[in-house]
């Protein structure tokens, strides 16, 4: 797959200011408008909001991975949206939410789509690794550390 990198880029890295789990949702997926990824953000944040509805994608650790495949995505990618102050995400272990990683893929990229979540969430079990993405004060440091993460 290459390095985690290959799927973002600095301009979908952003700080938050977003108070809840949806306003993030609808934050973070705006930083693909005009862009080739996705011709449709109104259907992206409808399709996001749908699956956070049903279940929270707040995994616990301070850590969210909102998620949908859908036919207006034409590449693979994902934003990373960081939050100091942190927000309720009504995660499973009930604390803030510092992370939210925003996975979005076309509807034929199933088996990428589960490599990518999967090489995501082996990065973010390090929990140093984490600490950092959240402690970083610009996008250029986050991207540097996801470069440095290769993907199987």
């Amino acid at each position: 797959m290459g390095s985690l990198a290959d799927y973002t880029g600095l301009s979908y890295i952003k700080t938050l200011s977003s108070g809840n789990k949806f306003q993030a949702i609808d934050e973070l997926s705006r930083v693909f408008e005009g862009t080739e990824i996705c011709r449709d953000i109104d259907s992206l944040v409808r399709s996001l909001k749908e699956r956070e509805e049903l279940m929270s994608t707040g995994i616990g650790f301070g850590i969210a991975i909102p998620h949908a495949k859908i036919p207006s995505v034409s590449s693979l990618s994902f934003a990373i949206g960081i939050s100091k102050e942190g927000i309720n995400f009504d995660s499973m272990d009930g604390y803030p939410v510092h992370l939210v990683i925003l996975v979005i893929a076309g509807e034929k990229q199933h088996k990428d789509y589960l490599g990518l979540l999967s090489n995501i969430m082996g990065m973010l079990k390090k929990n140093e690794v984490k600490e950092k993405i959240i402690a970083s004060e610009t996008p250029d440091e986050v991207l540097k550390m996801l470069k440095e993460h290769v993907t199987k």
